[in-house]
């Protein structure tokens, strides 16, 4: 997953190709990149919080659930601010090292919203889920 996403940002950084099925198709620079990855972690933070909502409101009458899920995901952003730290860490001395940090931030986002939504918003039997299972876009 990361490697992948590391890969083609290090290709785009060292070849300047275009950005395929983006929305940031015209990216070319080291800050237009940034910003394009910035966007897209916002609206994955964006479907994030819709999920962690519904799985909220869904549990709106156990409050000892609706604490959990709270210190659950305190936890999980914890996590995900060392973890993407460390990425930083790791490719401090390029450019790329912040478009690698919002590439773990997005990928773990997406990672986080379909826990979310395993967990809290389907049903052990075939009852349909609360909410669609959300995009996992990286492999």
């Amino acid at each position: 997953m990361m490697l992948k996403r590391m890969l083609a940002l290090l290709s785009l950084l060292l070849s300047f190709p275009v950005i395929a099925e983006s929305d940031c198709a015209s990216a070319f620079t080291t800050l237009e990149i940034n910003a394009c990855l910035n966007e897209e972690l916002q609206d994955k933070k964006d479907i994030m919080q819709q999920y962690l909502a519904a799985a909220k409101q869904r549990y709106s009458d156990e409050t000892k659930v609706v604490t959990a899920i709270e210190a659950g995901q305190s936890a999980w952003e914890a996590y995900k601010t060392s973890h993407c730290d460390s990425i930083y860490t790791l490719w401090m001395g390029g450019t790329i090292r912040v478009a690698m940090t919002l590439s773990c931030q997005i990928d773990l986002t997406e990672a986080r919203t379909h826990e979310i939504w395993s967990s809290y918003l389907t049903y052990m039997d075939s009852t349909p889920a609360i909410m669609p299972e959300p995009e996992l876009t990286y492999e």
